[in-house]
């Protein structure tokens, strides 16, 4: 406390502006609303994403974009120099770290029945810092020179977004039907890819569903010689494989798993992997047996529930405030194809698979597993950035019984534990960065009250989340 406080009180004669010396854009400067060296805020329901009940009547204070000081109002030394920041009550949490994000929204032909993507290079970076995501894994792209630019160029203050962790383009085997995706013929392939990719300044690296085993192992060695991580949305290879060779993380929680399949063919995807875990006993030795080994062998589980839900007959219908961010081609879409989807037949294969996986999300996470949560703004077309990031925290509540506070660890520090930064990002803690979300409510109570995002704080600077949402309406399709 007294080194704190001797802090505070010399900080008049050694802060300086270090904002004043960032070259933020004059396109980028219409969002920011605090600039300052110096911030305290006082009066703060502080929710610090440990998991830990919220405080009330809290102050902290950031200097040079770092957290300098916390603690109750009545103890708290403010220097002059600082903008005071009165919350009255307010929230103040961790920026979001979502890691299963994209810079592309599905564009699939209903006709041909073939899938692409559309990349959306300006309104999805904004979406995802409105909505309080201040650091985001791409968990693979299609684009890839167009994500790593736009990594570049948020770094430089060009353009508003949060901090990107770059993942590289899918790793995919021969079958795929998708054609904007590589195709690895063999475990040479892999090798090549991972280092070409690695030079091109990505961080990590994604496997996709027809990749084989030899394959996958290549790369996921060619990564780790490199001290980079491997994830996986899987389909021919089984949870337990990917996991006997050394995967850092596997995506979309167990919906990918294709271990319970009894007729499974080695290396092949089989039709039958969404039936099988909708009729799979979740209490089964087999589920506990698969999931002690993912624990034991550290592999990080990330969900991704707002993608599926948008197969559900149960999902709910989309509020007019999201339908008017979308342009009107995607509106389109998403309507008719959410249409034939509540008509379907309930409950479906895709209701109880969902219900089924998120009770072993949840006794994965009681194991003692690392579980980190991701939007993948893909699926009907209807999960797309910043709304989605909401969505799949409240379902992480809703349909895995995590509490609030639970939930928020999870997409905070879990995330950035997940990405080895939990030194710098994930909680309120003194030292780390100031990446902060201010909220009119209280989630840890009410967990939809994280869409009331007043200002999102990145490594100290404040950004206006209202006016990053009215400057994408109507846009989401367009670019």
């Amino acid at each position: 406390m007294k080194k704190s406080l001797l802090a505070l009180v010399l900080l008049p004669f050694f802060a300086t502006n270090v904002f004043s010396q960032l070259k933020f854009s004059d396109e980028t400067k219409k969002y920011i609303e605090y600039s300052d060296s110096v911030i305290a805020f006082k009066n703060a329901l502080l929710i610090d994403g440990t998991g830990n009940a919220a405080k009330s009547h809290q102050t902290v204070i950031i200097v040079n974009g770092k957290i300098n000081w916390i603690g109750d109002d009545v103890n708290a030394i403010i220097p002059k120099v600082a903008n005071t920041i009165d919350l009255n009550g307010k929230a103040l949490m961790p920026g979001l770290v979502m890691l299963h994000e994209h810079m592309y929204i599905s564009a699939p032909s209903m006709e041909t029945r073939q899938y692409f993507v559309h990349q959306l290079p300006a309104t999805f970076p904004r979406l995802y810092l409105a909505a309080g995501a201040t650091t985001i894994r791409t968990a693979g792209n299609i684009e890839p020179y167009s994500d790593i630019n736009l990594k570049k160029d948020i770094d430089a203050g060009k353009i508003p977004g949060p901090s990107i962790e770059a993942t590289a383009p899918y790793m995919e085997g021969n079958q795929s039907p998708i054609q904007q995706m590589n195709r690895l013929d063999k475990p040479a392939d892999a090798v090549s890819f991972v280092n070409y990719w690695a030079d091109q300044g990505f961080t990590s690296f994604k496997g996709y569903m027809f990749i084989d085993k030899p394959t996958l192992r290549a790369a996921i060695e060619a990564a780790h010689k490199r001290k980079l991580k491997v994830t996986a949305h899987l389909c021919a290879v089984t949870y337990r494989e990917a996991a006997e060779m050394g995967i850092d993380q596997l995506e979309h929680g167990f919906f990918a798993s294709t271990d319970f399949v009894t007729d499974k063919k080695e290396n092949q995807c089989p039709a039958n992997a969404d039936e099988v875990i909708a009729n799979l006993n979740v209490e089964s030795d087999s589920v506990k047996n698969l999931l002690q080994l993912l624990v034991d062998k550290k592999v990080i589980i990330t969900s991704t529930l707002a993608v599926f839900e948008g197969f559900t007959t149960t999902q709910p219908a989309p509020t007019a405030e999201l339908l008017n961010y979308f342009s009107p081609d995607s509106r389109d879409f998403y309507l008719k194809l959410f249409a034939r989807i509540k008509s379907g037949k309930a409950p479906s294969d895709d209701d109880r698979a969902f219900v089924n996986n998120a009770k072993m999300e949840k006794l994965f996470y009681t194991m003692g597993g690392l579980l980190t949560v991701g939007t993948d703004p893909t699926g009907n077309g209807g999960t797309i950035a910043g709304f989605g990031n909401w969505r799949a925290i409240e379902l992480l509540v809703e349909s895995d019984g995590f509490t609030p506070l639970e939930a928020i660890k999870i997409a905070t520090l879990n995330g950035a534990i997940a990405l080895g930064f939990n030194k710098n990002i994930g909680t309120i803690e003194t030292g780390k960065n100031a990446d902060l979300l201010i909220i009119d409510g209280d989630p840890s109570k009410n967990i939809s009250d994280i869409r009331k995002v007043q200002f999102v704080f990145k490594k100290g600077v404040g950004y206006n989340s209202r006016k990053l949402f009215e400057s994408v309406k109507g846009k989401v399709g367009f670019n």
